[in-house]
């Protein structure tokens, strides 16, 4: 006990002595650390809370009636929510496509529920405001353009009654008129190709709904086209029950969770086939994984640079201590009480250079997260530790050459002043 307190009184003495050096090395690992301890919670926080946001631009999981039917209950939809986690099922959403005509022009209707459809694309742009209540609709900006509609404008959703008569008409249109279909393999009109032989020539009774716009869409894709209403109004023109053609989902987690997740609920619900958005899980994880390898790369130069900055100057204190050293081993000090000293230094030094960094990491990760990613970050208690138990582990090992070079000091030489 009393050698141990001695140890500790020689160790703090000198470093007192040298505290202009010893502070520089101090900051040097301070600043280390606070750089270590920033990214480190930068790293582990930011992706997470991206994953979630990325999810905001597009689902990544699709599911499709099975290979014979044309849709699927919307209560499957409601089992999957309860079957997924809360904390990565960002949103989802049931759509029903229906081919209408609107000035005796095809287009589809889409029967959803617009707050889900609202939820899970944020970022489509619309002119106006999103449906609240039956009786509105939100129409893309090519059937606004085509059929010269404004927002607060009445337009006219027609379908035939005998929906089979339709989509027999519609299967016989040429493909080159531009025929779209729909996932799960339903085909819809094509741009510009007309009803009047299914309605008139078939004798079939229409149906129409009269809908008022509430907003105008403008994706840049295949939703300019569409007309999304409630599902009830589109039940009400078709004269049947609401039934889903897809089901779109977004999930935040690893491309192989969502795989996984995906063969779960297909293998759950024979009734449906879940799969992936190939594309957009691999891009998400090539993002993040990019972000990731960023952070790691600044981080190995960082604990590169702690590395240099400590060792250096360890290496100017053993020479300012040459003297010393030799008088002491002269003396009869042996190695082993020489090495402890210096390495007892280095260890005070990442010790207190690791507390002030982690402290001023947070702060650091803070400023740069809400002005880079407009985000904050949550305080991490490990991250904190781990800097701590890093910076001292670099500031000793920073110190190994120097001390080698202390033990290997002649004391003859230095007392003879060589």
């Amino acid at each position: 006990m009393h050698k141990r307190t001695m140890f500790v009184r020689m160790v703090l003495s000198s470093i007192m002595r040298r505290r202009s050096r010893v502070l520089i090395a101090m900051l040097a690992v301070a600043i280390g650390a606070t750089t270590l301890a920033s990214l480190a919670m930068i790293t582990i926080d930011v992706p997470r809370q991206m994953a979630r946001e990325m999810r905001t631009y597009g689902a990544n999981v699709v599911v499709l009636p099975a290979e014979g039917e044309d849709s699927f209950s919307p209560g499957l939809l409601t089992e999957i929510r309860s079957e997924i986690p809360a904390d990565v099922l960002v949103g989802a959403v049931g759509l029903e496509y229906e081919p209408v005509t609107i000035n005796d022009l095809p287009y589809v209707a889409v029967g959803t529920d617009l707050a889900d459809a609202r939820a899970i694309n944020p970022y489509w742009y619309v002119d106006g405001e999103w449906p609240a209540q039956p009786g509105y609709a939100l129409v893309g900006r090519e059937i606004a353009r085509t059929t010269d509609r404004a927002v607060g404008d009445t337009l006219t959703l027609t379908q035939l009654a005998d929906h089979e008569q339709t989509e027999d008409s519609v299967l016989a249109a040429d493909e080159d008129a531009g025929q779209l279909t729909l996932p799960g393999g339903k085909a819809v009109a094509p741009a510009g190709k007309d009803f009047e032989d299914a309605a008139v020539g078939g004798g079939a009774e229409l149906r129409e709904l009269d809908v008022q716009i509430s907003g105008i869409v403008e994706t840049g894709g295949s939703e300019d086209g569409f007309v999304y209403l409630s599902a009830d109004d589109l039940s009400e023109l078709t004269g049947r029950d609401h039934a889903l053609t897809v089901a779109e989902l977004s999930i935040a987690s690893k491309e192989d969770t969502i795989d996984a997740l995906a063969e779960e609920i297909t293998a759950d619900h024979p009734e449906i086939a879940a799969a992936p958005v190939a594309r957009l899980t691999h891009s998400d994880a090539n993002v993040l994984e990019m972000l990731r390898s960023l952070m790691a790369i600044i981080t190995v130069i960082v604990l590169a640079l702690i590395m240099i900055g400590v060792s250096t100057t360890m290496m100017a204190v053993v020479t300012e201590r040459r003297n010393e050293i030799g008088l002491r081993k002269a003396l009869g000090a042996d190695n082993r009480s020489i090495v402890g000293e210096f390495l007892g230094e280095a260890v005070v030094l990442g010790l207190l250079g690791g507390i002030l960094g982690a402290a001023a990491g947070y702060g650091l990760a803070q400023v740069i997260s809400l002005n880079v990613f407009h985000r904050t970050v949550v305080f991490q208690p490990l991250v904190v530790a781990v800097t701590i138990l890093v910076s001292v582990l670099i500031s000793t090992v920073a110190s190994l050459i120097p001390v080698r070079r202390a033990i290997d000091i002649d004391p003859a030489l230095v007392l003879r002043g060589e």
